[in-house]
């Protein structure tokens, strides 16, 4: 069931988010009641999607993470309806 809400699936040089063989790693930002870290789907509120939010692609952005800093670079962001 679609809920007409928008999602952004954006792949990183390295993140919280499931790494694929080429060394970089995708994540959905969603609403809290969807997150799944199995499935790679953040909550919108979380570190991660929160560093990324007005991030575009090409940019180069912090993460702040309990052990230390954490520079993650966007190589793609994908936007469309979430469901």
């Amino acid at each position: 069931m679609a809920t007409g809400r928008k999602t952004a699936t954006i792949s990183t040089a390295r993140s919280d988010c499931e790494k694929s063989t080429a060394g970089s790693a995708s994540c959905r930002s969603v609403g809290i009641d969807e997150a799944d870290l199995d499935r790679r789907r953040v909550s919108w509120i979380s570190p991660i999607a929160r560093a990324l939010l007005k991030a575009q692609q090409g940019d180069v952005v912090e993460l702040r993470t309990p052990s230390g800093p954490e520079r993650i670079e966007v190589i793609e962001i994908r936007y469309g309806d979430s469901g």
